[in-house]
């Protein structure tokens, strides 16, 4: 019951006090508050901390710095530490760990953790614990490679690609064999996503065969397809003498030192073994080329070709007309 008392001023103004009828002023509505004060405040947890027990669960511990809560809300976030929380779980009050399972496997998940206070119908909250995140492991070896492919950069090196199939794989191994993969060792190890490998160091005119296992925690692929090739041996001794001062024609003449290899080809160089570019293909064993020169004072090597790569370039010539 409200009593509306009167008070006459000298000008006449009439005022109206509204009391309650105890005395006191009304409350207002409880609300909702974060509190990061002492005293009945509550204090964010801290030092929280994610750790993995299987690819698909995570335990979350953190650390409580109240002692008037209620209890805890764990939040989790699947778009990182600045993405979107939603709320996991609720706990009672004086609880630091909670178990997260059910989680799919080379996935990213970020938590953060707060105090609740419930009293009647009012709750207060503190503030988040600073986010923590952790990616599970992978549930499975990855994929295979496929399509591996190798040749020939030089006499004595081979370059290789593959196909990268997994997206968990933590890296590769490239695996060597000299016996036609009777038996294979360790050629080099990659990290994830790469896709090309080259091998130095090999011995010319000898085979040599290539595989590539993808590996994560979880174990290693089974191998890609064998690539094999042979890096050739360069040619040597080019020379060049004309043929027809009056046409211009000339010879280009070599020593063939490959067993192996597939053809020829004749490179022009603008400078040195530098800005060289194709100039013609010849069959396996030759020895030979006859062309016209345009009278320019362009260089010319010439390389043994094998499975798409090619051989150590011979010395450089330069045609001369008497």
């Amino acid at each position: 019951m409200l009593v509306v008392h009167r008070f006459w001023l000298s000008s006449s103004l009439l005022v109206l006090c509204l009391v309650g009828c105890d005395g006191n002023p009304p409350v207002e509505p409880g609300i909702q508050a974060a509190g990061t004060g002492s005293g009945s405040t509550l204090q964010a947890p801290s030092n929280t901390k994610v750790v993995a027990v299987s690819a698909s669960q995570f335990d979350v511990s953190w650390q409580n710095n109240s002692t008037s809560e209620s209890g805890l809300e764990v939040h989790r976030s699947t778009a990182g530490a600045s993405g979107a929380f939603a709320l996991l779980v609720s706990t009672g009050a004086g609880v630091t760990g909670y178990s997260d399972g059910g989680l799919t496997g080379s996935t990213q998940y970020c938590y953060r953790v707060r105090a609740f206070m419930t009293t009647g119908s009012k709750t207060s909250y503190s503030q988040f614990s600073t986010a923590a995140c952790a990616t599970t492991p992978p549930s499975a070896p990855p994929a295979a490679p496929s399509k591996t492919e190798a040749w020939p950069i030089g006499s004595t090196a081979v370059s290789m690609w593959w196909l990268d199939n997994s997206t968990t794989e933590d890296g590769f191994r490239v695996e060597r064999s000299l016996d036609s993969g009777s038996s294979w060792t360790t050629a080099g190890t990659l990290g994830r996503d790469m896709i090309d490998f080259s091998d130095y160091g090999r011995t010319s005119e000898q085979p040599v065969c290539y595989r590539i296992i993808a590996f994560n925690a979880k174990g290693d692929s089974p191998p890609s397809n064998s690539a094999c090739t042979t890096p050739p041996a360069g040619p040597t001794n080019l020379a060049v003498a004309a043929v027809d001062p009056l046409t211009l024609e000339v010879d280009l003449t070599w020593r063939d030192n490959s067993a192996v290899e597939d053809g020829y080809q004749v490179w022009i160089c603008l400078s040195g073994y530098d800005f060289c570019s194709w100039f013609a293909t010849l069959p396996a064993d030759s020895t030979s080329y006859r062309f016209t020169w345009d009278g320019q004072p362009d260089r010319y090597v010439v390389v043994a070709t094998k499975d798409g790569g090619n051989s150590d370039a011979s010395n450089l010539v330069t045609p001369t007309i008497p």
